[in-house]
């Protein structure tokens, strides 16, 4: 009986398991019957099944869910002054300030401001229309996205999961084998993860769609971006700046160079000084030629005095006989 027991509890855990997956499928986009009734928005198929929610359905106007974005370029006298306004112009109608970043003018620099708001969504007309009074709008840029579906599909996805998380507790609580409560533990945290993620998705989405997030560049009269010229005038003009630049990066590079190359030559000035005076300073040798250094053996030739070979022996010269000079003539 026990045994049998076992077998019943885990067969049914499988069952709910497997519905529950059917049901908290994103891909698929289907729900069952009993997960999610018909009142929810969809209809109910023969096969008890209902197709994605809001798909095929007319949506009243009432509940539409759209989300606004845009972007508004607007002409002031002082961007920083402005900006602060802007500021409390959208806290008055409930809105926040995400984002802030301004540039105080200086020379040679014009002053501008940027900022991103969030507007309640029932408001963003009425701020538009307030901000013209701050200056003058050069540009307004609006974007409206229905989420309207995606709104719909992620509301039936969590409530089939919080059925599933709510059953397969319960199916946890009257598990009696550690391993039947180990295997619906395990299910049941990875429903409850999906659940989490959905639920932080949709809070996201209906964060979107209550306040709208607009971008605003506030910008002086002198800094107001032309449009860019054309032709060759803007050529020749783009060719000279790009000369310009050239010439002020080849004397930045000098500039960075010169104290190392003037470093560089005095140490080589102080080296080649060093080095002279260690040459005077060195005593001076006498230079003794290579051949007196190593001297080479006489060539073989002919002994002195002694006939060179096929020539006629030379008489030897006899003993010297000394004669009287001759007597005068007699008269």
């Amino acid at each position: 009986m026990r045994t049998l027991a076992r077998a019943v509890a885990f067969a049914t855990l499988l069952v709910l398991a497997g519905c529950s997956a059917s049901g908290s499928s994103g891909d698929s986009g289907v729900v069952t019957e009993e997960m999610a009734p018909a009142a929810d928005g969809g209809g109910v198929e023969s096969d008890g099944t209902v197709g994605v929610v809001g798909a095929d359905t007319a949506v009243a106007d009432e509940d539409r869910q759209v989300v606004v974005t845009g972007s508004v370029s607007l002409q002031v006298v002082d961007p920083v002054a402005s900006a602060q306004d802007v500021a409390e112009l959208v806290e008055a109608v409930g809105g926040v300030v995400s984002e802030r970043v301004e540039q105080t003018a200086r020379e040679g620099i014009d002053g501008s401001a940027y900022l991103v708001v969030r507007i309640p969504a029932d408001e963003v007309s009425a701020t538009l229309e307030q901000l013209g009074r701050l200056g003058t709008v050069v540009d307004t840029s609006l974007m409206s996205t229905e989420v309207t579906a995606q709104a719909r599909d992620l509301d039936a996805r969590i409530r089939a999961l919080e059925i599933s998380v709510a059953r397969l507790e319960d199916l946890l609580g009257r598990s009696g084998t550690i391993a039947d409560v180990v295997e619906a533990e395990q299910v049941l945290t990875d429903r409850q993860s999906q659940l989490e993620s959905l639920q932080s998705q949709r809070t996201d989405l209906a964060d979107q769609v209550d306040m709208s997030t607009i971008r605003l560049d506030l910008w002086t009269e002198a800094a107001v971006p032309d449009e860019p010229p054309t032709g060759f005038l803007a050529g020749l003009e783009t060719g000279w700046k790009a000369l310009v630049a050239t010439l002020r990066g080849a004397l930045a590079l000098l500039g960075v160079l010169l104290p190392w190359l003037v470093f560089g030559a005095l140490v080589t000035a102080v080296v080649v000084a060093i080095r002279r005076a260690v040459v005077r300073r060195r005593p001076t040798r006498a230079v003794v030629p290579p051949d007196d250094l190593h001297p080479s053996p006489p060539a073989p030739g002919p002994t002195p005095g002694a006939p060179s070979p096929g020539a006629s022996p030379t008489p030897t010269p006899g003993p010297t006989t000394t004669l009287p000079p001759p007597a005068p003539p007699t008269p």
